[in-house]
C-alpha cells in the first residue's frame, strides 16, 4: 500500500510537470544557450510581416517605379502632339560693288533686320499645319536691290503671312500610326501595374513562407525545450527515489543523458530558429543584430480549392498571365505599325500666302496684306521611296516573332502554371493528410505514455521504457507542426499562383 501510495505520488508530480512544460510549449521560449546581454526578442505576426515587406522591400519598390516610369511614358504619348511656337530674327550687314554707266565702280551697302514667327500643330492623322509670318527692313546706299523702287536708295518693309498644309498619304498616315505610340504606352503600362502585382505577390509570398518557416523553428524549439525541462523534472524525481533507496543510480544516469540529448536538440533548435530570423529580416530588408525575430501567430485552417476552382481562378487572376496578357497586347501593337518609317512617302503639301511691301514706312505693307493685295499659293506632292525593301521586312519580321515570343511565353506559362497548381492542390491535400495522421499519433502517443508511466509507477516498465514513450510524443508533436507549416506554405504557394495574395494585398502597396 505504502509503494503504490508513492507510486500515485510519483504519477502526480510527473503529470504536473508535464503540464508545465506543455504550458511552456504553447509560450514564446527564452534562449536558454545565450547568457549575458542577449539579443532583445522581438514577436512578429503575419500581419507585421506584410506591412514591413511591402514598405521596405527593394523589389516591391523597383516594382513600383517601373509602373510610375510607364505612367510618365503615357502622359508624355497623350501630348506627343502640342502647339509648338518658333521665332528667330537677325541682323544682316552686306556690301556689293557694282559697275556705273560711267565705267566707275560703286559700293552699295545694305542692311537688313528681320524677324519670323511661326506657330505649328502636329495631328495625330499625320496632318501638319503651320502659320508662320515674316517681316523685313532693308535699307541700302544706293539703288541696288528689289526692295528699292523709283531708282532710288532708300529703306523697305516687307512683311507676308504664310499658312501652310501638308498630309501624308502612305508613310505616316491615319491615326493607326500616329496613335501607336500611346496604344504601345497604355498596354506597357497595364503589363507595368500587372507586374507590380505580380512582384508584391511573390515577395509576400516569399515573405510569408519565410514567416512560417521560422514558426516552425520557434515551435520545434519551445517542444525541445518542453522535452529537456520535463527530462530534469523527472531527474530530480529519480534522484530523490534514489536517495530513498526506491531507485539504482543508473536510472538516474540514463536521465542525465536524456538530459544532454536534448540539450544538444535545443542548442541546434536556438540555431535554426536564429537562422529563419535572418532569412526573414532579409526579405523584410529591415535586419538589425540587436533583435531577434520569433513567430508568434497562430496558423489558420483554409479550405482546400478543388480543381476546378483553381482553373477558373488562374484564368481570371493570376497576376503572371495578366502580365503577360498585357505584354502580347503590346507585342501585337507594336507588330502593327513596324517598318512603316521606311515604306515610301507620298505628302501632299499647298500653301496659301499674303505679301505686303512698302517703301519708306511699314503701314502699305499691313494695307496690302490686309486687303489681299498680294495673294500666292502652292500644291504639290512629295515622294520618295527606299530603292529596296529590305529594312522595311526585317523590321516587320523581328516584330512578327517578338509578338510570336510573347505569345509563346504566354502559352508556357499558362501551362507550368496550371501543372504546378494541381501539384500544389495534391501537396495540401498530403500536408492535411499528413497532419491529421500525426495528430492522431500524438493522441495515441500520449495515451502510450500515460500507460507507460502507470506501468513504471507499478514497477512492470524501466525509465528508458518510460523515455522512449516521451520522445514518440515529441516526435510525433514535431511531425504535426511540420505538417501544418507544409500545408500553409502550399496554399500561399496555390494562393500566389490563383492571385489571391494580389487580392489580397489590393490597394495597400504603399507609394514609393
Amino acid at each position: 500500500m505504502n509503494r503504490m501510495s508513492k507510486g500515485c505520488v510519483a504519477v502526480c508530480s510527473l503529470a504536473i510537470a508535464l503540464s508545465a512544460a506543455e504550458a511552456s510549449a504553447q509560450q514564446a521560449p527564452t534562449s536558454a544557450a545565450t547568457q549575458g546581454a542577449s539579443p532583445v526578442v522581438h514577436s512578429i505576426t503575419e500581419n507585421d510581416v506584410i506591412t514591413l515587406v511591402l514598405r521596405h522591400n527593394p523589389d516591391v519598390a523597383s516594382a513600383i517605379l517601373s509602373e510610375k516610369q510607364a505612367a510618365a511614358l503615357v502622359r508624355a504619348q497623350e501630348v506627343r502632339y502640342p502647339f509648338v511656337l518658333s521665332a528667330n530674327g537677325g541682323y544682316t550687314h552686306s556690301a556689293s560693288p557694282a559697275l556705273g554707266r560711267d565705267g566707275q565702280v560703286s559700293v552699295g551697302e545694305r542692311d537688313v533686320f528681320s524677324l519670323n514667327a511661326a506657330l505649328r500643330k502636329d495631328f495625330a492623322t499625320g496632318t501638319v499645319v503651320s502659320l508662320s509670318v515674316q517681316s523685313s527692313r532693308s535699307s541700302t546706299s544706293n539703288p541696288v536691290g528689289e526692295l528699292v523702287t523709283a531708282g532710288a536708295a532708300g529703306v523697305g518693309y516687307s512683311m507676308s503671312t504664310r499658312l501652310s498644309l501638308t498630309q501624308p498619304i502612305l508613310r505616316g498616315a491615319g491615326t493607326r500610326i500616329g496613335e501607336a505610340g500611346l496604344r504601345a504606352a497604355e498596354l506597357d503600362r497595364t503589363a507595368a501595374h500587372e507586374g507590380r502585382e505580380r512582384v508584391a505577390s511573390e515577395v509576400v509570398r516569399d515573405a510569408l513562407t519565410s514567416y512560417w518557416e521560422l514558426w516552425y523553428a520557434s515551435r520545434s524549439l519551445a517542444i525541445e525545450l518542453a522535452a529537456r525541462d520535463l527530462a530534469k523534472v523527472e531527474r530530480d524525481a529519480a534522484d530523490q527515489r534514489r536517495e530513498k533507496g526506491a531507485a539504482a543510480a543508473v536510472d538516474v544516469l540514463s536521465y542525465e543523458t536524456r538530459i544532454a540529448t536534448l540539450g544538444e536538440s535545443v542548442t541546434s533548435a536556438e540555431l535554426t530558429e536564429i537562422q529563419r530570423g535572418l532569412e526573414l529580416s532579409q526579405i523584410l530588408a529591415v535586419i538589425d543584430p540587436n533583435v531577434r525575430l520569433r513567430a508568434s501567430g497562430d496558423p489558420g485552417d483554409p479550405q482546400v480549392p478543388t480543381v476546378a476552382e483553381v482553373e477558373k481562378a488562374l484564368a481570371a487572376l493570376s497576376p503572371e498571365l495578366k502580365e503577360l496578357e498585357a505584354r502580347v497586347a503590346a507585342a501585337e501593337s507594336r507588330a502593327q505599325v513596324a517598318g512603316d518609317q521606311y515604306r515610301p512617302r507620298f505628302d501632299v503639301e499647298g500653301y496659301v500666302e499674303l505679301r505686303g511691301l512698302g517703301n519708306g514706312s511699314i503701314a502699305p505693307a499691313f494695307a496690302q496684306i490686309g486687303t489681299f493685295g498680294a495673294v500666292g499659293g502652292y500644291v504639290g506632292f512629295i515622294f520618295e521611296a527606299p530603292l529596296t525593301t529590305a529594312r522595311e521586312s526585317a523590321e516587320v519580321e523581328n516584330a512578327r516573332i517578338n509578338a510570336q515570343i510573347s505569345k509563346n511565353n504566354l502559352e508556357a506559362a499558362r501551362s507550368r502554371i496550371r501543372i504546378v497548381a494541381l501539384r500544389l492542390v495534391a501537396q495540401l491535400e498530403s500536408a492535411d493528410a499528413r497532419r491529421k495522421a500525426a495528430a492522431q499519433t500524438v493522441a495515441i502517443a500520449e495515451k502510450q505514455l500515460e500507460a507507460e508511466r502507470a506501468r513504471f509507477s507499478l514497477g512492470t516498465s524501466t525509465p528508458l521504457q518510460v523515455q522512449q514513450a516521451e520522445d514518440t510524443v515529441r516526435t510525433s508533436r514535431l511531425r504535426v507542426a511540420r505538417a501544418t507549416v507544409d500545408r500553409i506554405e502550399a496554399m500561399l504557394q496555390l494562393d500566389h499562383a490563383m492571385g489571391r495574395i494580389a487580392a489580397r494585398l489590393g490597394a495597400s502597396t504603399p507609394e514609393k
